[in-house]
């Protein structure tokens, strides 16, 4: 399946989620701040709200993923990329395969890498939201909240290879 100009980027999204090994030895403690506490982890997650405008994790997501979508729709229709419809149903049922965990966690991590492969669709690798958010599950983290006042701070990331891991070996 071809996903448009940008496949192959779209493609080591999708085959990253497959097996969620570390794959990449980048530093991304200059834009995340890591902890190792899963409750505090689920707090950032779903409940601490930042900024003025006192948005959450899930708020600031849907507010980049507005800005692809945006991006996407100004495109002309030769240029826009296809299938992108099937890709949630090929991240379910990777990440189903490869986490322990089947809650609101495992949906997450399915929208994350949906929406880091749309954006790379549409926007190729660029340093960008999702191109950070997808580094940081590279690099071995659930990436699960944010620390300032956006776009000021940092990501909030957890070890998931930490005693309890999230993921099957």
């Amino acid at each position: 399946m071809k996903y448009g100009h940008y496949h192959n980027q779209v493609k080591e999204v999708i085959d990253f989620s497959k097996t969620f090994r570390v794959v990449t030895s980048d530093d991304i403690s200059y834009f995340t701040k890591i902890i190792n506490d899963k409750e505090k982890a689920k707090y950032y997650a779903f409940e601490h709200v930042f900024g003025e405008d006192e948005y959450t994790w899930n708020d600031l997501r849907e507010n980049e993923m507005s800005e692809v979508w945006n991006k996407y729709y100004e495109l002309v229709d030769g240029q826009k990329p296809q299938n992108l419809d099937m890709i949630l149903d090929i991240f379910s049922e990777n990440v189903r395969s490869a986490t322990t965990e089947f809650n609101t966690i495992f949906e997450d991590i399915v929208a994350d890498l949906n929406n880091c492969a749309i954006n790379r669709a549409v926007n190729g690798k660029i340093d960008n939201f999702f191109e950070k958010l997808f580094k940081i599950y590279k690099a071995g983290y659930f990436p699960c909240g944010w620390d300032g006042d956006y776009p000021n701070g940092s990501f909030i990331a957890l070890y998931i290879y930490a005693e309890k891991t999230i993921f099957k070996k």
